[in-house]
């Protein structure tokens, strides 16, 4: 079974090339490429398992309309800056990845196989000003407040490891892993397991005083 993907964007050069890079993959059916304009009108109505869409302005309201007509549709953003943007809000809002423009077409794809095949949350790499910007200090703090064991389970969903996964890695019960996650989820401040993960992504950390690896 392969993947139903819309590509928007408004350059029909950027369009093209990406639709012949996800033709070549075995793992994906193109139903079409739009303008941003046409992404809520008729893109979203063709339900696709995801939508890769080239962002030029604010992305919110239309990955919020998005997300309200096609809950189950993967959204996938390319930005030129994402340093620009607030990815907790985004993802809080439902994205599924956000990657640089300057990956090659090959890349893209292959991030978005991980993304759907693996439920990776895929983000690109931030440098120290933006790090600054969201102050890391205060996320320091967050971190570490949370036990050795927090610590060590913070550190596998940060990888994206399931439940599961978790527990079997620290020889634990998936229940005692909720009991931590609950726990590490309101030390932070955060939600859902994305958040938690977002979090440690854009501070640059992994547990207190140590520092996470970005792709």
């Amino acid at each position: 079974m392969k993947y139903r993907i819309v590509i928007v964007g408004n350059s029909v050069e950027w369009c093209e090339c990406l639709t012949a890079a996800f033709k070549i993959s075995n793992s994906f059916h193109v139903l079409g490429t739009f303008s941003t304009p046409e992404l809520i009108e008729t893109g979203v109505s063709l339900y696709p398992d995801v939508i890769l869409w080239k962002v030029n302005g604010d992305p919110i309201p239309v990955i919020s309309e998005t997300k309200a007509k096609s809950p189950l549709t993967r959204l996938v953003i390319v930005l030129r800056d994402p340093g620009e943007y607030n990815m907790i809000e985004l993802i809080h809002l439902g994205l599924h990845g956000c990657l640089p423009l300057r990956l090659l077409p090959k890349q893209i794809v292959r991030a978005v196989e991980l993304i759907l095949d693996a439920g990776v949350l895929c983000l690109p790499r931030f440098g120290p000003e933006y790090h600054n910007k969201i102050n890391s200090q205060d996320n320091y703090s967050l971190l570490g407040s949370l036990t050795k064991r927090e610590q060590e389970v913070f550190t596998l969903l940060r990888k994206g490891q399931t439940n599961s996964e978790i527990a079997s890695a620290l020889y634990i019960s998936e229940s005692t892993v909720k009991s931590h996650l609950r726990s590490i989820f309101r030390k932070l401040g955060v939600n859902k397991r994305n958040e938690a993960q977002i979090l440690a992504l854009q501070s640059g950390i992994n547990t207190a005083g140590t520092k996470a690896v970005t792709g």
